[in-house]
Formats: C-alpha cells, structure tokens, sequence
C-alpha cells in the first residue's frame, strides 16, 4: 500500500541544496519510503512523546519518519549526517 509523503520544509531545502548525485538518491529513498515505509527502516528510536520513529541510512545521511497508519502518512522530520 502507497502511504502519502508530508515531508517537512526544512528537509525539503536541506535536499535541495545537497549536489545532484546525493538529490537523486534521497528522492528515491523517499519514494521507496512512501511504498514499504517499514522495509525502508534501518532503526527505530522514540521521540519526546514516545511515537516511534524511523531511520533510514541513504549513504553519509539518515531520514527520520514516522508512519501514521490511522491516515496512511509517512511523516518526514529530519536529516542529518548518519555519524550523528
């Protein structure tokens, strides 16, 4: 099953300012995400009001998402360099 990607703005201009080899890579992983948001799933984690949360490693990055099943939304938060 398809879920919806809402992906937050500050990850959107994150991407966008990345080269165009790392771009196409991340797109891809969001589509993969938006397909099987947990076959994309590297680690969980929990944030400060225990939702789980997802991390998927895309070489030198990692997404954080959640997955809200009750609207069939994959939520993405954040990227960061995978070494943090």
């Amino acid at each position: 099953m398809n879920y919806k990607l809402l992906i937050a703005l500050d990850v959107v201009e994150f991407v966008e300012r990345l080269p165009s080899r790392f771009r196409k890579s991340i797109r891809s992983t969001f589509a993969s995400i938006g397909e099987d948001p947990l076959g994309s799933s590297d680690a969980t984690d929990y944030d400060e009001i225990g939702r789980l949360l997802h991390v998927t490693i895309i070489g030198d990055f990692a997404l954080m998402y959640w997955i809200d099943d009750a609207d069939q939304h994959v939520k993405i938060l954040d990227i960061h360099s995978a070494d943090r």
